[in-house]
């Protein structure tokens, strides 16, 4: 009755616990590249998953082995999962994928390819951030402001970004239900700090209801 349960060789059992400390290792470098490249401060039940989730896809793939019908019984058996949580960030969906396909690679099997993927995509994560971060010298920030209606939204900010702004662009223009006008832009300051004086000036506008800036 028990034949059909394989009890795992010494080897076999080595080799799978290697690979789930080699997926932890390099999950553990990902998440660090994703703490130190991102802007805000990292969630940590994200981090936690992104580790979770490469030991978890090696496993699957470890299971899976060479069988075809193990994959489809295992796609049938995850779809029944629903995620209920949305990601916000669309660098945050890359990091998923930079860990499930690592993960992929070590239940794989191909635990070279997984750790020259691992600092490959990781020392070009670096790259861009400090790319990133070297070319937001030129002052560019996002802006959004909210003006009162029967304004003529133009002349309300005009002043202000003659005083401070060398460049801007309007992204986006609407009206909300309480029927004030959100403007979007792209603002370029002549002097990178004076951001603060500028967002005080539009925040202290009489009709200007309400004011954002994203440094980005």
């Amino acid at each position: 009755m028990l034949e059909f349960i394989t009890i795992p060789t010494l080897d076999t059992l080595g080799v799978n616990v290697l690979r789930l400390l080699l997926a932890f290792t390099l999950s553990v470098f990902i998440v660090f590249i994703y703490q130190w490249t991102h802007a805000k401060a990292p969630q940590k039940s994200f981090t936690d998953t992104l580790i979770i989730l490469c030991m978890l896809i090696a496993v699957v793939m470890v299971v899976i082995g060479d069988s075809i019908a193990r994959a489809f019984s295992l796609v049938g058996a995850l779809s029944i999962i629903r995620f209920r949580t949305a990601i916000q960030d669309p660098r945050d969906i890359g990091f998923v994928f930079y860990a499930l396909a690592v993960g992929m690679a070590v239940g794989a099997g191909s635990p070279a390819i997984a750790i020259l993927a691992t600092f490959t995509i990781g020392i070009i994560i670096l790259c861009m951030y400090h790319w990133h971060k070297y070319f937001a010298k030129d002052n560019e920030f996002a802006l959004e402001i909210c003006v009162l209606p029967d304004q003529q939204s133009e002349t309300v900010y005009r002043r202000i970004f003659d005083r401070h702004v060398v460049k801007h662009r309007l992204i986006d223009k609407r009206i909300k239900k309480s029927q004030v006008i959100e403007l979007n832009f792209r603002v370029k300051l002549a002097n990178p700090d004076a951001w603060v004086a500028f967002y005080n000036e539009l925040s202290e506008h009489n009709d200007i209801t309400e004011v954002k800036i994203d440094k980005e």
